[in-house]
C-alpha cells in the first residue's frame, strides 16, 4: 500500500509597486490532515485520511491522506488578506506548493511497495479572479516512485496580470493497477 503523506505547504510571493516581495505563511487549511479528516478540502472519489502515519518533513505526524483506485482533493483560498491588497496582487503573484507524496507501487528497480505499473499523481495550481475565472494554471502529472518516507514535489505558478484574487490547489491520485487492494499514492 502506498501512502500519500501529504501535504501541502503553499506559500505566496507578491511583488508590489516598489518591487518589495512579501511572503505569506501557509494558505492551505488542514494541509497535514492532523485534524484526522479532510476538513477544508473538497474530495472526489476514493480518498480517506488514516491514522497510520509517520514523519512529515521531519515533523512527527499521526495522519496521512490515501488515494484508493482513483480520487482527488481540492482547496480554494483567498489571496487577499489584512496585509495583502488587490492592488498588490495586481503587480504579480507567485504560488509555490510543496506536496509530500509516498508512491511505492511500481515495476521498476527500487520499488518497495508493490508491483505493476507506477501509480500516477497530478498536482494542479490555479490562480483565479474573484468570479472564479482561471487566469493561470500549472498541471504536473507524475509517476515518480519514492522511498518509504516519500518525497517532496515542488511546483510554482506565476501570474503578472490583473485581477488575481483566488488560489486553487488540486491533488489527484490513480492506482495503475486498479481495482486492487493496494491502492494509490499517499
Amino acid at each position: 500500500m502506498q501512502y500519500i503523506v501529504s501535504i501541502v505547504l503553499l506559500m505566496m510571493s507578491i511583488l508590489t509597486i516598489s518591487a518589495e516581495e512579501i511572503t505569506t505563511n501557509n494558505l492551505i487549511t488542514n494541509g497535514n490532515f492532523e485534524t484526522g479528516n479532510t476538513n477544508g478540502w473538497t474530495t472526489n472519489g476514493d480518498v480517506q485520511v488514516l491514522n497510520d502515519c509517520c514523519t512529515l518533513n521531519n515533523v512527527a505526524s499521526n495522519y496521512d491522506l490515501e488515494f484508493g483506485d482513483s480520487g482527488s482533493i481540492e482547496q480554494q483560498f483567498n489571496l487577499t488578506t489584512d496585509t495583502i491588497t488587490q492592488a498588490m496582487l495586481d503587480n504579480g503573484i507567485t504560488l509555490d506548493s510543496t506536496v509530500e507524496v509516498q508512491n511505492g507501487e511500481c515495476g521498476v528497480a527500487g520499488c518497495w511497495g508493490g508491483s505493476g505499473n507506477a501509480d500516477t499523481f497530478t498536482i494542479t495550481l490555479k490562480i483565479k479572479d474573484s468570479d472564479g475565472n482561471v487566469l493561470a494554471t500549472s498541471t504536473k502529472i507524475r509517476t515518480d516512485v519514492t522511498n518509504i518516507n516519500g518525497a517532496n514535489f515542488t511546483d510554482s505558478l506565476t501570474y503578472n496580470g490583473q485581477d488575481s484574487n483566488l488560489g486553487n490547489l488540486n491533488i489527484a491520485g490513480t492506482d495503475a493497477n486498479a481495482p486492487s487492494n493496494i491502492g494509490g499514492e499517499n
